[in-house]
């Protein structure tokens, strides 16, 4: 017994030596675990140990092991996106009937009013520049290539005035700035909140908007009896998780990618998913109602001052051979051509020159005191013994002119450049009235919206816009041009406003603002490519600009018709 205890207590301890042996093996018992090693008595496999090369049969029936457990997998995905899509249909149909136990009353007046000064700030940045560029290039001395850099800020120094225009950028500002701040106080959306999930967050703005509205009717005692709200099954709650842990850098990172995900996967499913025919159909109609509208918006002030500028070419008067001698000249000339003309011994005093050419001409001890000058040009000339005081005839207006003696005095400060100053009204009105316009359209389209339904007044309005283009055939003056754009604008503001409401109708909570985003980066392209083709054809035909916008409208209005409606349709 004592012999066994000592061999017990022997057993893992260093041998004599210094050497650990660990237990003493029999040499039998090492043959028999060679045989046996990774195996244990039911013939399992250790988990870590060398099992040999498998054999190929052994492979397969592994593979055909795992290819039910993918399958499963993948059939789980579906049925959660089928349980949260069914989710998300109950709770469409019981959010209705909790915005309608909310009521309509004061809540939703101040969220109108909020936002439309969020619309207003987005409307006054369309028409703004075509108000204040005008004015401002004046100003700022822009040339045209550089009129696009304008709110980047500038330095006058002493040439800087605070005219009327900047007052106007300055009022124009107002809406955005207000609704901006508005805008903080404003909840977050609770349908938003429901679908990532925030039960308890939007539950609560709910029952704010109830007490709002019944306070405001003098019911305050009415209590909001929704105690539970349907919320779909979250895809990405281990990601939720994760941002709430580790460090900052992390848990940033985390956000990041979590909300990268989100919208890549929102826009495929947008582009690629069931809604994918709605998109295509979609893209096809605002890419063509931008296109036209946007081109033509562009395309009638240039006509109108291509109109305006043949008129007043047809007006020019036209001098030869002109000889003239002593002669002192105070006055305005306007709309002149002197050609192979002499003027010898002239004094042009506190005079001004509009859009006049002296051509072929020779100048002989002339004087030019105090002289400001618009498109005013000396091509070919002899300029000899001739002083110029206080002008704005720098050195550019001469082309190709020969100085003999000739001085150059105190030259005017300021902008070298110059700029039509009669067109400048006609601008304002014109950008005025096509605003105007819009105004009794969308009072129609608001009022008959529900009732003609979105896609008919889709349809409609783009082919009677595209009707209204086949008339600017007739369009040969300034007023019937104005007109004919205004016309334009007042039909064509229909669709736009049928077009935004179905857009945000045709897709789900969660995958609304991304397609609204998409679909309206395509139209701003659309804006872009209009207004680079329209304006290419000024003065040269109407033809292509005419046939190009009634044809997208026509196509865009037809293609439009094959949506589905969602008059009376419960959101998703």
């Amino acid at each position: 017994m004592d012999d066994y205890k000592y061999q017990d207590n022997y057993e893992g301890y260093a041998a004599s030596d210094g050497y650990y042996r660990g237990n003493e093996s029999n040499p039998e018992e090492d043959a028999q675990s060679d045989v046996t090693e990774g195996h244990d008595e039911d013939d399992e496999i250790y988990e870590g140990e060398y099992q040999g090369i498998p054999h190929p049969d052994d492979v397969k029936a592994k593979q055909a092991k795992m290819a039910p457990s993918r399958a499963d997998g993948l059939r789980g995905q579906a049925d959660l996106m089928a349980e949260r899509m069914e989710d998300e249909e109950q709770l469409a149909h019981q959010y209705e009937n909790i915005i309608d136990e909310c009521g309509h009353g004061r809540f939703q007046w101040i969220l109108f009013f909020v936002l439309g000064l969020a619309l207003m700030a987005d409307g006054v940045e369309v028409f703004v520049v075509s108000f204040v560029l005008p004015s401002a290039e004046k100003d700022m001395c822009l040339s045209s290539s550089k009129k696009g850099m304008l709110g980047w800020g500038f330095s006058m120094g002493t040439n800087y005035h605070y005219h009327s225009w900047r007052v106007f950028v300055i009022i124009c500002a107002l809406p955005c700035t207000v609704s901006l701040v508005a805008l903080k106080f404003m909840p977050e959306s609770p349908r938003f909140l429901l679908e990532m999930g925030k039960h308890d967050e939007a539950w609560m703005i709910l029952k704010h908007v109830h007490d709002t509205n019944m306070r405001a009717k003098g019911t305050p005692e009415k209590v909001f009896t929704v105690s539970h709200i349907k919320t779909p099954k979250q895809m990405d709650e281990f990601i939720e998780i994760q941002s709430s842990t580790g460090t900052w850098y992390q848990r940033w990172l985390v956000r990041f990618s979590t909300t990268f995900k989100q919208v890549w996967d929102n826009a495929l499913y947008c582009v690629m998913g069931p809604y994918r025919m709605n998109t295509l159909i979609l893209a096809v109609v605002w890419f063509t109602m931008a296109l036209s509208y946007y081109g033509l918006t562009v395309w009638f002030p240039d006509m109108i001052r291509y109109f305006q500028d043949e008129a007043y070419k047809s007006k020019m008067k036209v001098f030869l051979g002109e000889h003239v001698y002593g002669a002192s000249i105070n006055f305005t000339m306007e709309n002149q051509i002197h050609q192979r003309g002499k003027l010898v011994n002239d004094k042009f005093t506190k005079m001004y020159f509009k859009h006049v050419l002296f051509e072929d001409t020779f100048f002989d001890e002339c004087y030019f005191e105090d002289v400001t000058s618009t498109d005013t040009y000396f091509k070919n000339c002899t300029i000899e013994s001739t002083v110029f005081y206080n002008t704005d005839l720098y050195k550019h207006k001469f082309i190709n002119c020969r100085f003999i003696n000739t001085t150059f005095l105190a030259p005017k400060e300021g902008c070298h450049m110059d700029f039509e100053q009669d067109n400048d009204f006609l601008i304002y009105l014109v950008s005025f009235l096509g605003s105007l316009s819009v105004l009794p359209g969308n009072i129609i389209s608001a009022l008959l919206m529900d009732r003609v339904g979105r896609l008919k007044m889709i349809g409609g309005s783009m082919l009677i816009s595209a009707v209204c283009c086949f008339f600017l055939f007739f369009g040969n003056s300034e007023s019937a041009m104005i007109g004919w754009q205004c016309l334009f604008c007042g039909t064509s503001i229909a669709a736009w406003n049928a077009l935004d409401v179905i857009t945000v109708e045709l897709y789900p909570t969660n995958q609304r603002a991304t397609a609204f985003g998409i679909l309206n980066g395509l139209c701003k392209f659309g804006a872009i490519l209009g207004n680079t083709i329209f304006s290419s054809f000024v003065g040269i035909t109407k033809v292509v600009p005419i046939l190009l916008a009634a044809a997208s409208l026509v196509g865009g209005g037809l293609i439009a018709l094959r949506l589905p409606e969602t008059r009376e349709q419960v959101l998703m």
